[in-house]
């Protein structure tokens, strides 16, 4: 009785088989795929956030600058500067008013490029003038 003990217990043996070893490798591999896949996507937003913090910076700036001059003075981009080019961004702004009224309307539009295609943004506000 002791020699089948002492079989069993020699038979044993610590350790994976290649079987397990081959499940955790394709676990591994899957997992290590989805995060290639994730911080591909986080570029991506990463480069279409910057174009629009950049849109949104040109229009603060157009915005401050109209805000700051006379109200008769306001001249849209149809004028002599048919829109303005910066960092790859587009912009076209349009002031208009009417008789009477006591407020200019700016509506800055903002066109960029993210992979391949135009992307806009449209900003309005409203300034307090005297009668125009």
């Amino acid at each position: 009785m002791t020699t089948a003990n002492h079989d069993v217990i020699a038979t044993k043996r610590d350790g994976f088989t290649i079987v397990e070893v081959m499940v955790a490798i394709v676990i591994l591999s899957i997992g290590i795929l989805g995060l290639a896949a994730t911080a591909g996507v986080v570029v991506r937003q990463m480069t279409g956030a910057v174009h629009q913090s950049v849109a949104a910076n040109i229009a603060y700036s157009r915005m401050e600058r109209i805000r700051s001059g006379n109200c008769v003075a306001m001249k849209d981009s149809s004028g002599p500067a048919a829109g303005v080019a910066t960092r790859n961004v587009r912009e076209y702004w349009k002031v208009t008013g009417t008789a009477g009224s006591h407020v200019l309307v700016v509506k800055d539009s903002i066109v960029y490029i993210v992979r391949g295609k135009n992307k806009s943004q449209t900003y309005i506000t409203e300034y307090p003038c005297d009668p125009i």
